[in-house]
C-alpha cells in the first residue's frame, strides 16, 4: 500500500496517521518533533513547509528524506515530482 502524505496538513495530523514521520523529521533537523508536548501544541497548526522555513531547513531535503523512506509527497492535492 502506498504511503501518501500531504505536507500542507498539520504535523499533528501527519504523525497521527504515520507515527514514524516524527523520526524522519528528527533525522533532517526537527529535533523537538519527538516531544509529544510539541506535537500536541505547536504541531496542531504547524505544517512541514512552515516548520522548514522557521528552522531554515531546505524543504527539498525534507521531501527527499520522506521519499527515501517510501512516502509519496503531495502538496494540497498535487503530487511532488
Amino acid at each position: 500500500m502506498s504511503r501518501v502524505i500531504d505536507i500542507n496538513k498539520s504535523v499533528y495530523e501527519l504523525i497521527k496517521e504515520y507515527p514514524e514521520i516524527a523520526d524522519i523529521m528528527k533525522s533532517v533537523g526537527f529535533v523537538s518533533i519527538t516531544d509529544p508536548l510539541m506535537v500536541n501544541t505547536v504541531g496542531r497548526y504547524m505544517t512541514i513547509p512552515k516548520g522548514a522555513l522557521m528552522k531554515k531547513i531546505n524543504l527539498d531535503t525534507v521531501i527527499k528524506e520522506f521519499e527515501a523512506n517510501g512516502f509519496t509527497i503531495i502538496r494540497g492535492g498535487t503530487e511532488h515530482e
